[in-house]
């Protein structure tokens, strides 16, 4: 294996997770830009409800789940929109719950 090839392996761990943020960012400002808001939150509600039935003890996608509804929050708030507050509030929360029900 190159060098470069097994430094990218190293940092993928690292990287994934700041590129799934990143990409959830993108989606709210793109779905709020043509205003298809709701087709957003249906895909978040949707992507949450598939970690919280997940029975296996990884905790990534919930985690991931967090840092998506806590962006959509932060992002709804500056953007006025209400909605987005309430969903990305709702998103955050219950996945710090589902967290915190695995690691007990």
């Amino acid at each position: 294996m190159s060098d470069l090839s097994y430094k990218l392996a190293e940092l993928r761990p690292a990287l994934r997770p700041v590129a799934e943020s990143a990409a959830w960012v993108a989606s709210f400002l793109i779905a709020n830009a043509i205003s298809q808001e709701p087709v957003y939150f249906l895909i978040l509600l949707l992507v949450l409800g598939s970690d919280v039935l997940d029975t296996s003890d990884k905790s990534k996608g919930l985690f991931r789940d967090f840092i998506a509804g806590s962006f959509t929050a932060v992002l709804s708030l500056a953007l006025n929109e209400q909605l987005g507050i309430v969903v990305g509030a709702l998103v955050a929360v219950t996945a710090v719950g589902r967290l915190l029900q695995k690691l007990v």
